[in-house]
């Protein structure tokens, strides 16, 4: 087993913060920090001078930090857990608020924003993210001016606008894994008034960071391209923006790994399931294809134990096309500025998978989906007076996503066996959310010291789902019809066998934790069909005082809100759920220091949380989570980010979180291989108690117009539940991720040249985990990866 990364919780707090301040003294301080202007308000102030948790990332931070790896620049964000490497699963958890899940029909309780357009499913992300200007990382409810499902915060892409000169830009780049980059960017006048930006970005290649024994060859190739398009337009008090992006994705993504965790030769879970060790010698036990290894030891039953070698007859793939745009105005009236943001967004996700990682159909797993999303933001920002500011706006936006997800298992490869359950499990759906809202937010200043922010936004959803969902064509021996076969329910789940057959025993159904009455569910599944309306009023209450020159005080009251709505799965029943709320209170402190050469940042936190909308693998719905209310989340938590520039050369961020979070008042029990498991007093997905991450920069002039450029970031997690049953099998260890860049670079800002290395250490670690009745899904982060950039600017 793997050793445990664990450090002293009080060293995290004692460390970064005696370092820094002691070198501080003894260094002298030439250069100022730089400040970073963040819209974060709706409207333009740095981010030092707002009542906000807050962190941003400019152009060249974003891109020196992988230019694209969410989860590398998120983990210089204190308390946020951010995993999409080659994936199509976008996971992002702020202070244990998230989504971590694959099913298309759910919303992120963390809203992300591409220049201020909401992007309503996380699976919409997995599109690139290229040509940044900037991305704001904004921690707690954001309710009141960002809308919809902010419980847990927002993260805000802003893309670089069009130049008043012309500009050409140009990224190549390439991997160990024989996978390469190339974006690049032409911006200028297209006449005085009139300035457009043409920006691209694709990925190909010919290899992957995972090994396949199946086929002999590297998998994880990448196959996308996007393109983007806007124009700018100003004359007088009137500016006007367009932006059309559209793109294509056919890559092979990340393969989950498949440990095996039955008996070899006898029925019953294995020992070493409950242990952990099946994560750590994923060969350790046969998986359930096998099922009856009673019959012998075949071929694939037996996950190879290298972390980065699979074993899979139909690995992950997507192929997915998405387009869209917006339409903004603002024009400035003098007394106040109107802005209009119109936006259409499509995208058609088709993936495919081995959920089962082997080389049979046992469980070959297919989703598709399409979503037409339209939103209308209008709003104005203005004074009343010198001292009294405030942001009022109207919004709607309309999803319609359509969905048809199964999975085949029909390949069950023992002779004499029937596939288990069923040959297919499907659901189709139509799920069409209307939300509309309208909000007010004020500040006003009751003395040069002291502000008061005062927001409310209503808002109102409705939901309508149109599904079915249920078994294909049930497995018949000879001329027998149903009611000759053995109907068991593992997890309350229809399963089917011969009667006379090994697996129908009571030994049997012990050993793999079928419990509760048999029940027969339709061949044909079910309709479902329901709609329900949700409605919200959030506020906030704040306050700002500045104590000193440079040093900011501030408490917000804020409350979130993300509405319910349906869980139809293809291998389950259709549930629906109810919105969830939270009320957070936090009190923190800005402050740059040293001739504006150090900055601390600091917050303390409180959530109460009622009716958590969580994604459990539910005894109604084993075989693909859905999500329930589960009651009330009582989050208590601190972070501490400081930035130095000791001199000319040098920049240090160091960040500390720590996240003390359970559930309470909770009934809901769940179904695992360790049989029912009470949630009561369990800790969330991705809530690690503390976490440490920075970064370290260098830049010497080396010779003449060229400068030398040395890099780290670092990032340390501590023991964290990727299952909200927090059993053992839930659990992935603490892990560190060091990256490494170094680069030489013109001093007019033309050329760049970089080598870099990510995950230099190689270090194994989980980014997520599904354990159902019948088998169980790893994913680990990227192996150690190694390549080189070249970037020319021309201005």
């Amino acid at each position: 087993m793997r050793a445990t990364h664990r450090f002293p919780a009080v060293n995290f707090l004692r460390l970064p913060l005696a370092a820094a301040i002691t070198l501080a003294v003894a260094l002298p301080a030439h250069a100022v920090l730089e400040e970073i202007v963040v819209t974060a308000t709706k409207r333009e102030e740095s981010a030092q001078d707002i009542g906000l948790s807050i962190t941003a990332f400019n152009e060249r931070d974003y891109r020196e930090l992988g230019g694209g790896d969410l989860d590398r620049f998120a983990g210089q964000v204190s308390n946020v857990q951010a995993y999409a490497p080659g994936s199509f699963l976008q996971s992002v958890h702020i202070r244990g608020i998230g989504l971590n899940e694959f099913q298309g029909q759910y919303d992120s309780p963390v809203a992300q924003h591409y220049d201020e357009v909401y992007i309503s499913k996380p699976w919409m992300l997995a599109r690139p993210a290229y040509d940044i200007q900037r991305v704001e990382a904004l921690k707690g409810p954001q309710g009141t001016l960002f809308g919809r499902n902010t419980t847990g915060g927002a993260l805000n892409w802003y893309t670089n606008l069009p130049t008043e000169t012309l500009e050409m830009t140009g990224d190549a780049g390439f991997d160990n894994f024989e996978r390469a980059t190339i974006q690049g960017a032409v911006s200028g006048p297209i006449t005085q008034e009139l300035l457009g930006r043409v920006s691209f970005l694709t990925k190909f290649g010919s290899g992957g960071p995972q090994k396949n024994l199946f086929t002999g060859e590297e998998h994880g190739r990448p196959n996308i391209f996007d393109l983007r398009g806007q124009l700018t337009w100003e004359r007088d008090n009137l500016k006007v923006r367009a932006l059309v992006h559209g793109g294509l994705n056919k890559s092979e993504t990340i393969a989950w790994k498949g440990p095996g965790i039955f008996n070899f030769g006898a029925p019953g879970f294995c020992p070493q399931l409950f242990t952990g060790e099946v994560t750590n010698n994923p060969a350790s036990c046969p998986k359930y294809a096998g099922f009856a290894t009673l019959l012998g030891r075949p071929e694939g039953e037996f996950e190879p134990n290298d972390k980065f070698t699979i074993n899979q007859n139909t690995p992950p793939k997507v192929d997915d096309t998405f387009y869209g745009g917006f339409f903004r105005f603002d024009y400035d009236m003098g007394w106040a500025t109107v802005t209009s943001i119109t936006s259409y967004e499509y995208y058609e996700r088709n993936h495919r998978e081995d959920s089962q990682s082997d080389i049979f159909d046992s469980t070959s797993t297919h989703y598709y989906n399409t979503i037409d999303s339209i939103s209308q933001e209008l709003r104005l920002t203005g004074e009343f007076t010198d001292s009294w500011r405030y942001v009022a706006g109207l919004f709607y936006e309309s999803d319609e996503l359509d969905q048809v997800d199964g999975s085949n298992l029909s390949g069950q490869p023992l002779p004499g066996v029937v596939p288990p359950f069923a040959d297919q499990f499907f659901a189709e759906l139509s799920n069409d959310v209307e939300s509309v809202a309208m909000y007010f937010n004020q500040e006003y200043d009751f003395t040069e010291k002291l502000t008061v922010i005062a927001g409310i936004r209503y808002t109102q959803d409705s939901t309508k789902v149109n599904g079915i969902a249920g078994l294909g064509q049930l497995p018949l021996v000879g001329d027998e019809d149903y009611s000759t076969h053995c109907v068991i329910t593992t997890f309350e789940f229809a399963a089917y066998a011969a009667d006379t057959g090994p697996f129908c025993t009571p030994a049997f159904l012990t050993a793999t934790g079928a419990f509760g009455p048999a029940v027969t569910l339709p061949p044909n599944g079910g309709y479902f069909t329901d709609n329900r309306t949700d409605s919200n009023v959030s506020w906030k209450l704040g306050f700002e005082y500045k104590a000193l020159d440079n040093w900011l005080v501030y408490g917000n009251l804020t409350t979130g809100y993300r509405s319910g709505g349906y869980s139809v799965p293809f291998a389950g029943a259709a549930t629906t759920f109810s919105p969830e709320t939270l009320f957070a209170q936090e009190v923190g402190i800005k402050t740059q220091l040293l001739d504006d050469t150090l900055r601390i940042n600091a917050a303390v936190f409180r959530y109460d949380y009622d009716d958590v909308q969580v994604n459990v693998d539910d005894p109604v719905s084993p075989l693909v989570p859905i999500t329930r209310n589960i009651g009330k989340q009582i989050t208590k938590g601190a972070e501490l980010q400081l930035d130095w520039v000791p001199t000319d050369n040098w920049f240090v961020r160091q960040n500390v979180g720590y996240l003390d979070s359970r559930y309470e008042n909770t009934s809901r029990a769940i179904s695992t291989y360790a049989g029912i498991i009470p949630l009561e007093g369990k800790r969330p997905v991705n809530s690690p108690e503390w976490t440490y991450s920075g970064v370290v920069r260098y830049q010497q002039p080396i010779f003449d117009g060229w400068d030398g450029i040395l890099m780290t970031d670092y990032r340390w997690v501590d023991d964290r539940f990727l299952e909200a049953t927090n059993q053992v099998f839930d659990r992935a260890n603490a892990y560190w991720v060091v990256n490494a860049r170094g680069a030489i670079a013109s001093q007019n800002g033309q050329w760049e040249v970089a080598v870099w290395g990510k995950n230099v250490f190689n270090e194994e670690y989980l980014t997520y985990i599904n354990n159902i009745g019948f088998f169980k899904l790893d994913i680990f982060g990227e192996q150690r990866s190694y390549g080189m950039n070249v970037r020319y600017k021309f201005d």
